[in-house]
């Protein structure tokens, strides 16, 4: 008996191996899906543009710092030392830029050639879980192996955009635009050196824009500088850095402008609403305390009512400080338990009368 136990657990035990174990003849296709291919050639297009863009930016700057040391090097601008913002430290506005340009550069050439790489690129597509994974049956012809693939792959490329408009995200454009942002969250993510010099990147180009903007209205006072030919040029450049500098973070911007706009406002009404809750609690104070009459309790004069609080339910004390309210003599309580009951509870414990007329508003 024991023997035929035994016999059918080893069996059950190897057919359970038999199902865990995969089959070796079984084919593993893997393929990204078709959302994510598309968000990754739409990342590679908009970083091909800035690299293209800050490599232009970097040659004009290199450019007019080689023309004003060769051919503008006798045009002198004298430095007030006392205005940081003055016309001739734009030299030095130049110098930040064209340094920026060329760490720009240097990391959009970067974020593209991580993306191209086939090892990090896998990585980044399991992390987001937008690869393919089918197992292809053996004994396939090659014909109908490439159309069971391609009949899987269109099955779960039409699931994961089901996926993505039930998360909202129904317009095609602005699914794009997510995969595109969270391959480069991934990707950063992965490479710790690139995503500190982005940061660097993107902060010291705040400063350049604040800068550069505050040089364009300053210019505007200084009338010493207008024969100058190599400030105009400067000058040209700077408008340009600082109006491509709007477009490129615009959304960015607006949300920081709408912050700076709303947060005054908020913190005005929540000073508002501090104040007003904090006059209508005083208010509702000298209410109770015009409602209420106040004794000292003696044992040898015994009060009225009851020897007990019927909020607390303890005894009164010698020199317990009691309260009587309105609606009868006999209802009396401590005076501090009273208190905290009506600044909840405007009705009396006992009889449920009003003790405390309703409040008007504060404002």
């Amino acid at each position: 008996m024991h023997n035929q136990i035994d016999q059918g657990l080893l069996q059950e035990h190897d057919q359970n191996n038999v199902e865990i174990l995969p089959n070796e003849n079984t084919e593993i296709y893997k393929q990204p899906t078709q959302i994510f291919e598309m968000g990754k050639e739409y990342f590679k297009q908009c970083h091909q543009l800035l690299a293209i863009y800050t490599a232009l930016k970097f040659i004009a700057s290199i450019t007019l710092i080689i023309l004003r040391e060769t051919l503008y090097q006798d045009e002198i601008l004298e430095k007030d030392f006392e205005d940081i913002f003055d016309a001739a430290y734009l030299e030095i506005w130049m110098y930040v830029s064209c340094a920026h340009s060329l760490f720009a550069f240097i990391y959009y050439t970067q974020l593209l050639i991580k993306i191209d790489n086939h090892i990090k690129c896998t990585q980044i597509i399991e992390e987001m879980m937008q690869m393919i994974v089918i197992e292809v049956p053996e004994g396939f012809t090659n014909q109908e192996r490439q159309d069971f693939i391609s009949d899987q792959v269109n099955i779960q490329n039409q699931e994961m955009v089901q996926r993505l408009e039930i998360d909202g995200q129904i317009e095609e454009s602005r699914r794009i635009t997510l995969i595109a942002t969270d391959i480069k969250k991934n990707l950063l993510k992965q490479e710790k050196l690139l995503n500190f010099l982005g940061k660097g990147c993107f902060i010291l180009f705040q400063f350049i824009q604040l800068w550069g903007l505050i040089f364009y209205f300053h210019s505007k006072k200084s009338e010493n500088n207008s024969n100058v030919l190599f400030y105009s040029l400067y000058k040209g450049y700077l408008l340009s850095v600082v109006f491509m500098g709007i477009y490129q973070y615009l959304e960015i911007y607006i949300i920081t402008l709408l912050v700076l706009i709303f947060l005054p406002i908020l913190l005005f009404y929540s000073l508002y609403d501090w104040i007003k809750n904090y006059c209508q609690k005083r208010k509702d104070r000298r209410r109770i305390d015009d409602s209420l009459k106040e004794s000292m309790f003696s044992l040898q004069e015994k009060a009225e009512g009851d020897n007990e609080c019927a909020i607390c339910m303890n005894e009164y004390e010698e020199k317990d400080k009691i309260a009587v309210l309105p609606c009868s003599n006999k209802h009396q309580f401590h005076s501090s338990c009273i208190r905290m009951w009506l600044e909840v509870n405007t009705k009396c414990p006992l009889c449920r009368s009003d003790v405390i007329p309703l409040t008007d508003e504060v404002f």
